[in-house]
């Protein structure tokens, strides 16, 4: 516990206080858990049927859980407990450019998940889109962070862009990666989505 309480002071400004640490953290999984739920619980449609319909192809459902909610959940969450307590299962306490890339990149993921994978398509005419009402969470805690964290993203200016580039990175790349699946797997294929028409019917089979 004292060497959690030693990063939170060396990178934030919240001292050794543990009411800060479990707070934070605690809003971290809590914000994500909500975030991942909406998607999966889409009034129409989980979240990877979405971003299928937009691409044209057609996930299979136990494979979109597994990734979308399940893989994404536990990978959001070991890199907030990374990026505020400092320490990963398995790993211990990690070192300062581990955490501060861990910052970096939880910055960098929430800013494009809310803005590329949420705003920027509902903005284009792909709707419902699931997950949405939630995304004002992700941007609060974007600007939380780089408000409260910025002794830490300091310290380290380069793991910092790192980081940034890696979780912004990772939600730019589902789209073309969806669009790689589609060319890699004949049987998937649907018609697109075209923007600003109700989904595809297919997306509710």
């Amino acid at each position: 516990m004292t060497s959690l309480l030693d990063h939170l002071d060396q990178v934030s400004i919240f001292d050794h206080s543990a009411l800060a640490l479990f707070l934070i953290l605690g809003a971290n999984w809590a914000f994500t858990l909500i975030h991942i739920l909406q998607e999966w619980k889409g009034a129409d449609v989980p979240l990877w049927r979405v971003f299928g319909a937009v691409v044209g192809v057609r996930i299979p459902n136990a494979l979109g859980f597994a990734s979308f909610t399940l893989l994404l959940t536990v990978i959001q969450w070991a890199v907030g407990l990374a990026a505020i307590a400092g320490w990963l299962p398995f790993a211990g306490t990690l070192s300062l450019p581990a955490t501060v890339a861990a910052l970096g990149a939880l910055i960098g993921a929430r800013i494009s998940d809310t803005v590329v994978s949420h705003w920027g398509l509902y903005s284009l005419g792909y709707r419902p889109n699931p997950g949405l009402p939630s995304t004002v969470l992700y941007a609060l805690e974007a600007v939380f962070i780089l408000a409260t964290f910025r002794k830490g993203l300091s310290l380290a200016p380069g793991a910092t862009w790192i980081g940034f580039a890696c979780g912004a990175g990772f939600f730019i790349a589902v789209l073309p990666g969806l669009r790689l699946v589609r060319l890699a797997v004949p049987r998937w294929r649907r018609d697109p989505w075209v923007r600003r028409q109700p989904l595809p019917a297919w997306t509710k089979d």
